[in-house]
């Protein structure tokens, strides 16, 4: 019988070495950045996301105040 977990255990690197190498690839032709601008812009992303949620929330709770006041 056939292990199940086969398929999964191919490689020993978390993802595909052949597939990481060909999206890296395409992203960077459709992106036409360098790797270190794309880490940097994602990095602002994940920092800059929740603090925009944050005061989103902060203006709501203030707004929400103000009404009952």
């Amino acid at each position: 019988m056939a292990d199940p977990l086969a398929a999964l255990l191919h490689h020993s690197e978390p993802i595909d070495p052949t597939l990481w190498e060909w999206l890296s690839a395409k992203i960077d032709d459709v992106a036409g950045l360098s790797p270190g601008v794309m880490i940097l812009i994602l990095g602002v992303l994940i920092v800059v996301f929740p603090l925009i949620v944050m005061i989103m929330v902060v203006r709501k709770q203030r707004a929400g105040r103000d009404k009952h006041d």
